[in-house]
């Protein structure tokens, strides 16, 4: 077959499924907003090997972020909310991957969440959460309140300024 008929067809291809998921999100636009209303209990392991439940939290809000250790919009996403970590004392974010230790750990030090304290790398060795959670798209980042309900939920990449606001937004609504 001749590249450039291969080419064409390649490209109509890419086209026609470019095409057919826009209309598939136009048409769903709430397809994938079922995500837990609540925390829902996990059993994950943090990269240094220790078992984290969700007993293991603060009593605070929590930022989950999922992510995996290759994408560079989760890799810009965790450089941004280190960068900003001062600002999130009294959030605790977990940031999970089903990704192997070894490339969470490569992660951690790349974008330094592992020198911030109220930052905790998680790694589901089990492929459960993406389930548990109705992960739909990577990176996806959800907001829990210090009751374990969900304020929010960003699929893709989010800034950091965003959630910042989201999490004002919650303390000012609760006064």
């Amino acid at each position: 077959m001749n590249k450039r008929i291969l080419l064409a067809i390649l490209l109509v291809g890419f086209s026609l499924a470019l095409i057919g998921l826009i209309v598939y999100k136009a048409l769903n636009p709430k397809a994938s907003a079922n995500f837990p209303k609540e925390l829902p209990a996990f059993e994950l392991i943090t990269i240094g090997g220790t078992p984290f439940t969700i007993e293991s939290l603060s009593k605070s809000t929590v930022t989950v972020v999922f992510y995996t250790p290759g994408c560079l919009f989760c890799e810009h996403e965790g450089k941004e909310l280190v960068r900003h970590a001062t600002d999130f004392t009294g959030c605790q974010l977990l940031f999970i991957t089903s990704a192997p230790v070894d490339s969470a750990i490569a992660y951690t030090q790349r974008t330094g969440i592992g020198a911030v304290p109220h930052y905790c790398s998680l790694v589901d060795t089990a492929f459960k959460t993406p389930l548990l959670f109705s992960l739909h798209t990577i990176p996806t980042t959800l907001i829990y309140d210090e009751n374990r309900k969900l304020i929010k939920a960003f699929e893709g990449e989010v800034n950091a300024v965003k959630l910042l606001k989201t999490l004002r937004e919650y303390e000012a609504a609760k006064e």
